[in-house]
């Protein structure tokens, strides 16, 4: 008997994405699928839906709604949640970033934080798994363990991140439009205004057990997909002791790859890799970079990595290697 998986938000670009790895995967089966564009009533259907699992494709401040609704509906299913909504770990730490009242606080701590590498233990067999950002993930990969190993500073981590314009959503902005995007490079939310560093710093404290401060500027590049980060880091050791190190914190992780060679989008977008690689700078500094698709490993990819690990089932299936072929 295969194992059904309905897809709440299937519409948008990280919920299309997760249509298309379950279309591929050996033992999940697409039961059914909501759209955003169809309105409020389309996901109330989906609730009266059994499956065996639920991702959720919504948007932050929604999303959580209808999972603490599958939870009562569901209780023994898998609810991956993709939107912002379960990553932050209270009430009000959601407000100061989300600029509103949570839809679902009673949710909150109850939800492993779903960077599948990092947090394997606590995904295996949880029913709720939060899906981190695409920035966060693409900045906390790297980061966590350079900073757990005592490898770099943390109080002065500054972050360059570059990512393409799906990572905006699929809801038409003027801002997105192909003439204002083409052939230009722009900054935005720069500093400490993007949501995802209250997301980055907590789980930095909570992995670490030390306050990193970071800052963080993304840009928006002229292209569809993926994300390169560029994290620019204090440290007394050698490009090649920080190398060694992401080296040990990955070894048997088959998504995550230490090069020598700074990694390009190319390398990574349609799979769910991430790729690392480390370089000297300054005395005193080095560059670590970080490249991955943000609908695949970023998100869609993630989750449903996520899912394998929930159900114990092999962590690769039904993902993407860099030549189109799923593990």
């Amino acid at each position: 008997m295969s194992f059904k998986v309905g897809v709440f938000g299937a519409t948008g670009y990280a919920g299309r994405e997760i249509v298309r790895l379950l279309s591929v995967h050996p033992r999940a089966q697409l039961a059914f699928t909501t759209g955003s564009g169809e309105g409020h009533l389309a996901h109330e259907a989906g609730l009266q839906r059994a499956a065996d699992a639920y991702l959720l494709s919504l948007p932050h401040g929604v999303s959580a709604a209808y999972a603490a609704r599958l939870r009562q509906l569901q209780p023994q299913a898998v609810v991956v949640d993709l939107s912002g909504d379960l990553r932050l770990p209270d009430a009000d730490s959601y407000k100061q970033w989300y600029g509103h009242d949570h839809p679902a606080a009673s949710l909150l701590g109850g939800a492993p934080y779903g960077l599948t590498e990092l947090y394997r233990e606590r995904i295996r067999g949880a029913r709720l798994i939060a899906n981190p950002g695409c920035y966060a993930t693409s900045v906390l990969l790297p980061l966590v363990p350079l900073v757990s190993q005592g490898l770099v500073e943390a109080d002065d981590v500054v972050v360059d991140a570059k990512s393409g314009a799906t990572g905006a959503g699929r809801t038409p902005k003027e801002d997105l439009l192909f003439c204002e995007v083409d052939e230009d490079l722009k900054a935005y939310s720069p500093g400490r205004s993007h949501r995802h560093v209250g997301e980055m710093e907590a789980v930095l404290a909570e992995r670490t057990g030390r306050k990193v401060s970071l800052t963080f500027c993304p840009h928006l590049l002229p292209v569809k997909r993926g994300i390169l980060s560029a994290l620019y880091v204090r440290t007394r050791a050698s490009a090649a002791d920080l190398a060694g190190g992401l080296r040990q914190a990955y070894d048997g992780s088959p998504f995550v790859k230490v090069g020598a060679e700074p990694p390009r989008l190319s390398d990574v977008v349609g799979t769910n890799d991430c790729r690392l690689s480390v370089h000297a700078a300054a005395p005193g500094r080095a560059v670590v970079f970080s490249a991955l698709d943000n609908l695949v490993k970023g998100a869609a990819g993630q989750a449903v990595q996520n899912l394998n690990v929930a159900l114990g089932w092999p962590e690769t299936e039904g993902l993407p290697t860099l030549d189109g072929s799923t593990r």
